[in-house]
């Protein structure tokens, strides 16, 4: 009779261990976590990349006459940036609205107008920064906005126009129908200049010749 109690107990034992076991947590319920915290992290990746995009399609940069301009594209509606705000403000406007940062940063001592600092983007915008009033890159004045140049777009990304749509690229009979120009031939080339302040390059004299180069306010060029 003892030993018939004996099995039973045992057999009790045995059970409850068993159903320890059913209820304790497996190894996969980590794994899932750790998934669902993966596939968060991209989606959080491809939000901020559309906000980005959002952010690009709203405001364009154009190119004026008068330094440059702001425009919303959805509300058409556009603010002025003028000559002689300071290099860093101006550098994190542009990188904001073109969304990239300057491929390249740099002084040129040897201009005709003085020193220059110069930033340039893959687009092939260039701002142009002057010290007012200097002749020295040892002065203490900051680095005003003074001019900007564009130049060929080898990256293919969205380039700067102005507010006709001329840019680089644009032909000579499309500017002409935007705005009276003069050309003439100089040792830069074909070079043409408004009443209003823009001033550029054709690659030739006829109605097909295109713009290589614009620029507006202070510039570095050798003629």
């Amino acid at each position: 009779m003892k030993f018939s109690s004996f099995l039973i107990l045992i057999s009790v034992l045995l059970l409850n261990c068993q159903n320890k076991d059913k209820l304790a947590p497996k190894a996969p319920i980590k794994k899932k976590a750790d998934t669902l915290h993966i596939v968060e992290e991209s989606n959080q990746k491809t939000t901020d990349s559309v906000t980005a995009i959002q952010t690009q399609k709203t405001h364009q940069l154009i190119l004026t006459s008068n330094a440059l301009q702001v425009i919303n594209t959805k509300t058409g509606s556009t603010s002025e940036i003028p000559f002689g705000k300071p290099f860093d403000e101006m550098k994190e406007i542009v990188s904001r609205i073109l969304q990239s940062k300057p491929i390249s940063e740099g002084i040129n001592a040897e201009c005709g107008a003085g020193p220059l600092k110069m930033a340039s983007w893959n687009n092939g915008l260039t701002l142009v920064f002057q010290k007012k009033g200097a002749q020295s890159v040892e002065s203490e004045s900051p680095w005003e906005f003074a001019g900007w140049y564009v130049s060929l777009n080898p990256r293919n990304t969205t380039k700067s126009t102005t507010m006709a749509g001329i840019g680089i690229g644009s032909t000579r009979g499309e500017m002409e129908s935007a705005y009276v120009i003069i050309v003439k031939k100089s040792s830069l080339g074909y070079e043409f200049s408004t009443t209003s302040g823009l001033y550029g390059i054709f690659d030739g004299m006829g109605k097909q010749a295109k713009i290589t180069t614009m620029w507006n306010g202070v510039s570095c060029n050798f003629r």
